[in-house]
C-alpha cells in the first residue's frame, strides 16, 4: 500500500468575483493568492517525486478561472505530470467560450459549474452578483463545445439550495434544454462547515473519522501543505512546499497527529475537525 494518496487538490486561486451567502471567502480573514506557473511546477515536481498524481482538482475556497496562467497550468498537468483526471470547479462567470475552449484543447476532463439559485433573483440573492443569465450562455456555450469537439468531457452543475432535486433539475433543463442531455450530472449540496459557522445546534451522532486526511493531500494558495479546503482563515500550516520536501511534511509529526485524531476519534476542545463533524453530523 502507498504511503500517500494519489488524489491531490491543488487550490490554485483563492480570490474571487462573487460572495456567496454560505461561503467563508469574502470574510476579509480567509488568504487570497494566486499561484504563478513557475510556483505550480516546483509544487508538483516536489510532490511527483513520491506521488503518482491519478487525479488532481484545481479549485476550492476561490473561483479558479482568475489565475492568469490557468490554461498553462492545465496544459502543464496534462504534459509534464501525465494527470489522468484533472477538474475544476467555478461559478462561470468569466468562462467565456474562448476560454472554455483554450481549456479543453489544453487536456481540462471535467469542469463543474456552481449555480445556487434557479432564476436571476434566488441566485443574485445567494452569489450577491446578478450573473444567471451570463452564466447560463456561458453553460450553455460549453455544453456546445462538448457536443461539437469535446465529447469526453464531464459537464456538472452543483447546487446550494433550499429547493427539491427535482424541481431545481426541471429549472435547469428550462435553460439548457438543446443539449441538457450532455450534463452529466446535478448535484444538490448540503451547506458544509467552514469557520464562519461558529454556533449550531448539534445532533446526537457517532463521529466517523473524514476521509479527507487520507485520501487526499490538500496544498493551498499559498503553496503551503494544509489540512483541507475549508480551513478558509488558515488554522493549519504544514509548511511551504517551495521550500520544504514534500514527503517530510506529509509524514511529518503535525500531519500524523491529525491522522490520528481521526484514527481515535479523539480531539482537543473546540477542534476544527471535530466541529466540522459535529456540523456535518447536525446536518446530515
Amino acid at each position: 500500500m502507498s504511503l500517500f494518496p494519489t488524489k491531490v487538490n491543488f487550490d490554485i486561486c483563492t480570490f474571487c468575483n462573487h460572495k456567496c451567502t454560505f461561503c467563508s471567502n469574502a470574510d476579509e480573514r480567509t488568504l487570497k493568492e494566486s499561484v504563478s506557473y513557475s510556483d505550480f511546477i516546483s509544487v508538483m515536481d516536489n510532490i511527483t517525486k513520491y506521488v503518482a498524481i491519478d487525479e488532481l482538482g484545481l479549485s476550492a475556497k476561490g473561483e479558479v478561472l482568475l489565475n492568469k496562467d490557468i490554461v498553462k497550468i492545465v496544459r502543464a498537468t496534462k504534459e509534464r505530470y501525465n494527470v489522468r483526471y484533472l477538474y475544476i470547479s467555478t461559478n462561470g462567470a468569466i468562462l467565456s467560450k474562448e476560454l472554455a475552449s483554450d481549456l479543453l484543447q489544453a487536456g481540462l476532463d471535467s469542469i463543474k459549474f456552481s449555480i445556487n439559485g434557479y432564476n436571476e433573483v434566488s441566485y443574485k440573492a445567494v452569489h450577491l452578483k446578478d450573473d444567471f443569465s451570463k452564466v447560463v450562455k456561458n453553460f450553455n456555450d460549453l455544453l456546445e463545445l462538448k457536443k461539437t469537439k469535446y465529447p469526453h468531457t464531464k459537464i456538472l452543475i452543483s447546487s446550494i439550495i433550499n429547493r427539491d432535486k427535482k424541481e431545481l433539475e426541471e429549472s435547469f433543463k428550462s435553460y439548457f434544454s438543446s443539449n441538457y442531455e450532455l450534463i452529466n450530472a446535478i448535484l444538490k449540496y448540503d451547506i458544509t462547515y467552514t469557520p464562519k459557522f461558529k454556533d449550531f445546534k448539534v445532533a446526537m451522532a457517532k463521529l466517523k473519522p473524514c476521509p479527507l486526511v487520507f485520501n487526499e493531500i490538500y496544498i493551498d494558495s499559498d503553496c503551503r501543505l494544509g489540512l483541507c479546503c475549508k480551513d478558509y482563515f488558515k488554522e493549519f500550516d504544514y509548511g511551504s512546499l517551495l521550500k520544504h520536501d514534500f514527503k517530510e511534511l506529509y509524514l511529518g509529526a503535525q500531519m500524523s497527529s491529525i491522522r490520528t485524531m481521526h484514527q481515535t476519534m479523539e480531539f482537543p476542545e473546540n477542534h476544527f475537525c471535530k466541529n466540522c463533524l459535529l456540523f456535518e453530523s447536525a446536518n446530515a
